[in-house]
């Protein structure tokens, strides 16, 4: 039998809610003229709500945050997108249980990866802060390899890179299409990372899923691998 564990990033291995809302602050403190504990809160709340956990293109955002609040200074896109580059990577928090399960699967002898979807820079920026890059055999990224989750082939592309077979591989992330049925299209076993993204209505229902990255060990105890 040749599989292996493949992740997702963001919201899987590292917790982005908990990242973009330090970043958020950064910014806020950098930028934003703000009146009271209560405003912030608010503020917050509505970059959170704008940035729609990172499925919004950068340039959209910043330019409806420019039209929304009161900035210290004249403050351009570019500055702003610049800000985003040098600072959001520094505020990568790992995903709570993230090196308990890796070092589990390591012990294993099984093969890893991860396969995000987003910027060359940014994903490998974060993979680098939080010192993952040395557990994985493959690291794929969209932009990178010019494939996007949930295209089957983005999966097929990190199966053979790992030369392991689909059918005795497994994939954990938090999106229900791009991570679950990606995953499962292109014969993937996929486990769902409850709790960061409501499920969505169409999509198929998973066959497993967990609600702390620690819950994998279990499963894989299950399953026996």
């Amino acid at each position: 039998m040749k599989g292996a564990v493949l992740f997702d990033l963001d919201n899987t291995l590292v917790n982005r809610k908990l990242a973009f809302r330090e970043y958020s602050e950064r910014l806020m403190d950098r930028y934003l003229i703000v009146s009271s504990p209560e405003e912030r809160e608010s503020i917050l709340d509505y970059i959170r709500e704008a940035d729609r956990d990172g499925y919004r293109r950068k340039a959209e955002l910043y330019n409806e945050l420019l039209e929304q609040f009161n900035w210290k200074k004249e403050t351009s896109l570019d500055e702003l997108l610049d800000f985003w580059s040098s600072e959001f990577y520094k505020c990568t928090i790992l995903m709570e249980g993230a090196l308990e399960v890796i070092h589990h699967l390591k012990e294993k002898q099984i093969k890893l990866g991860i396969i995000t979807n987003g910027a060359v820079y940014s994903q490998h920026a974060k993979i680098d802060q939080v010192g993952l890059r040395k557990y994985f055999d493959t690291i794929v990224v969209s932009d990178e390899v010019k494939l996007k989750k949930p295209d089957p082939q983005i999966f097929e592309l990190a199966l053979e890179r790992l030369n392991v077979e689909a059918e005795h591989s497994f994939y954990i992330g938090d999106h229900s299409i791009n991570d679950v049925a990606g995953a499962e299209d292109a014969g993937l076993t996929a486990i769902w990372f409850e709790g960061f993204r409501e499920w969505e209505v169409d999509a198929r229902k998973p066959q497993y899923r967990i609600g702390h990255l620690k819950e994998l060990i279990d499963v894989f105890e299950q399953i026996g691998l």
